[in-house]
């Protein structure tokens, strides 16, 4: 499992509710200066009109959205300022939701029944709903005639907006005031209906629209906060398919971070990042993992300063796992912005009891797009952790140094990634060196020689291997990392997270030698495949993430063939096959990632393994079977030239490897691809 594809349990999706940041103290000198705007400010505080207008027979088209009203009104909703902003609807009306694509379209029936919020049929869910908000941006909003009525329904008002207050969903407002700033289209409801609904049209920010149930799951612990949590049930592409790319407005293309602990779960953090800007900007939205549950409540982030790289202070909206920022004037395609951001953050929580400390990937530990084909960056860390903790960040180290207090290390990282972590805590080393690569083993607690060796064996076989068969090893540094837990690995850029199993040397023995477990030696050969496909190589999106997770997994069966047996290997297929057969029919691999997960505590184990079983095994099949047919030389050749083709690029979808396997065997594979990958058979 390469680091993160955005798909989480639920109860861990980022949210709506806008920690408010107050403005910046206007300074009185001889000129008076003026405090940044922060976006959605004047959106945030909505109130009725008392204009209102007659919802019967009404219809409101949006993206893949139809609304259709028998009775009630609509009430004009304002800013604070004045302006409208949208409305508030009391009555009776339903939404039809239906995807153009005909697969995704079913997916978000067989989604809706798992989930809930909508019923649908023959591609379309139907939520009938009695109460619902409506904002639009200027370019989105309705011309509908208001007029000025009676009594307005206030204190439905103020209820529904308490229903949704304390929902984990991306914050709307400060979009809206982006939308509006650029003359933007962007829609964003809220319905009151079996399961409460969220539907959002963002064409500004992003590239997609969204159907998302939102609901508070049983069986939370006593005293847990007030919060509802989401699940996408169904997705649109906005101005693109699945296919392709999502669309990039600005692209990470450096990162340089100062970290320190502080006390208890609080460090201290750094931040400079450079963008470049693909399209004209004025803001920035960004994933940024703003609070954390941590000892029984959210722990909100704490930031110091943002600023633009002349030391500006920028407005910017903070919402429960988002960052909008407001530039300081509109960036022209081409140019370089740069943001500076201080920030103390619970992200140091040593999770379990382990004397350990991980900084989340998952949700964004620094600023980062929302969509990863829009980050492919350099990386510069230095890193302070309270003795006896030893910090890993990704990159090569610059240096190490160690104090009465403290243990100081700084790494650097040239080659562009699309993320980057630290990993810290009580643990051993042992390292080699083969042909200039360093191989590092951190061991928690402990020292485990023996199986410190094995791993370090394993690692310069299968490096050794994959430069024969894929090219030069991409890093000069890599560093295996014991997780004290049990069932998973994990691939960092020029890191391993690999659980506890893996230093055990005595649990499986194969004609009297202690070896690791079954599956480790794969384990450890999947991760370092990575190295190639996941960052010479990226997935654009979750739609083309195979291309990380399949591909590592062919090579890791080779790997295992040439180094180990063919038995191994052939056991191995076997295993994709069932799991393949197993998940096939619940959704073609390109949307194995918008499998809806149940808003639950329990989690939802059914989802994971469909997941899995078609992202790895369904993925890996097709792979196994071109190889089969193509032969080995000229099935590796296509590997080689793919990784060597598009490695400059970063970025790939599955249709750029289709057009370069035709190049390569003269060969028209579209129809393959569109019954096995974008279909659900299996080959």
């Amino acid at each position: 499992m390469r680091s993160v594809c955005r798909f989480v349990l639920p109860f861990l999706l980022a949210t709506t509710g806008i920690a408010q940041e107050p403005a910046l103290p206007r300074v009185e000198t001889s000129l008076t200066v003026r405090a940044p705007v922060i976006p959605g400010e004047l959106y945030r505080e909505r109130s009725l009109s008392g204009r209102a207008v007659a919802a019967d027979g009404k219809t409101l088209l949006v993206g893949a959205g139809r609304y259709e009203f028998s009775e009630g009104r609509f009430w004009e909703l304002t800013a604070k300022d004045g302006r409208s902003v949208g409305s508030f609807f009391v009555g009776k009306g339903s939404l039809s939701f239906a995807p153009d694509d005909p697969q995704a379209a079913r997916l978000a029936v067989r989604n809706a029944r798992h989930v809930g919020g909508a019923s649908g049929e023959d591609g379309t869910l139907r939520a009938p709903f009695r109460v619902a908000t409506f904002l639009c941006s200027d370019a989105m909003r309705p011309d509908w005639a208001f007029e000025q009525t009676d009594r307005a329904p206030d204190a439905e008002l103020k209820a529904h907006a308490r229903r949704f207050h304390d929902d984990h969903t991306p914050q709307v407002e400060a979009r809206l005031a982006v939308a509006n700033a650029s003359r933007g289209r962007y829609f964003a409801s809220t319905l009151e209906a079996s399961s409460d609904l969220r539907h959002v049209f963002d064409s500004v920010t992003d590239d997609e629209e969204a159907l998302i149930v939102v609901d508070r799951p049983s069986g939370l612990p006593i005293g847990f906060p007030d919060a509802r949590f989401a699940s996408v049930i169904a997705r649109q592409p906005i101005g693109r398919t699945r296919r392709e790319a999502p669309r990039v407005d600005a692209r990470l293309v450096a990162v340089d971070v100062e970290i320190e602990e502080i006390d208890k779960v609080w460090g201290a953090l750094k931040v400079t990042e450079d963008f470049v800007a693909e399209r004209p900007v004025t803001a920035l939205a960004l994933d940024f993992d703003t609070e954390t549950y941590v000892g029984n409540k959210f722990q909100a982030i704490r930031v110091r300063s943002l600023t633009d790289g002349d030391g500006t202070p920028l407005g910017y909206s903070l919402g429960r796992g988002d960052l909008i920022v407001a530039l300081a004037k509109p960036v022209a395609a081409g140019a370089r912005v740069t943001l500076r951001l201080e920030y103390d953050a619970p992200y140091f929580e040593r999770a379990g009891g382990d004397n350990v400390w991980e900084l989340p990937i998952a949700s964004g530990w620094y600023p980062q797009p929302t969509n990863l084909n829009a980050s492919s960056h350099t990386f510069h860390a230095v890193v302070r952790t309270r003795r006896p903790f030893i910090a890993f960040p990704s990159g090569e180290t610059v240096r190490r140094e160690e104090g009465k207090e403290w243990n100081v290390v700084e790494t650097r990282l040239d080659r562009p990634v699309p993320f980057a972590t630290v990993i810290a805590g009580k643990y051993t080393l042992q390292e080699s060196t083969e042909d200039g690569v360093t191989c590092r083993i951190a061991s928690y607690g402990l020292a485990k020689e023996m199986s410190g060796k094995k791993l370090l064996n394993i690692f310069h076989s299968a490096r050794k291997f994959y430069t024969w068969l894929l090219g030069p090893f991409p890093w000069k540094e890599y560093t295996i990392i014991e997780i004290n837990s049990y069932g998973f690995g994990q691939a960092p850029p020029g890191l391993m997270r690999i659980t506890k199993e893996a230093f055990q040397t005595n649990v499986y023995t194969d004609r009297g030698s202690a070896l690791f477990s079954q599956g480790i030696n794969q384990r450890v050969a999947h991760e370092l495949a990575h190295s190639y496909f996941g960052y010479v190589v990226e997935d654009a999106s979750p739609s083309h993430q195979w291309i990380s997770e399949s591909f590592s997994e062919v090579a890791s069966m080779v790997a295992i063939e040439k180094l180990k047996s063919k038995a191994e290997g052939g056991n191995l297929v076997a295993v994709w096959k069932s799991a393949g057969k197993e998940s096939t029919k619940a959704a073609p691999i390109y949307l194995a990632n918008e499998l809806a997960r149940k808003i639950s505590t329990q989690g939802d184990e059914s989802v994971a393994v469909d997941r899995t079983n078609l992202v790895y095994s369904k993925g890996a099949i097709l792979l196994h079977t071109l190889r089969q047919e193509l032969g080995d030389d000229l099935f590796f050749t296509t590997l080689r030239s793919f990784l060597r083709s598009f490695e400059k690029r970063g970025t790939v979808t599955t249709d750029d490897f289709v057009a370069l396997l035709g190049f390569v065997t003269k060969k028209d594979w579209k129809p393959w691809f569109e019954k096995y990958y974008y279909g659900t058979e299996m080959p």
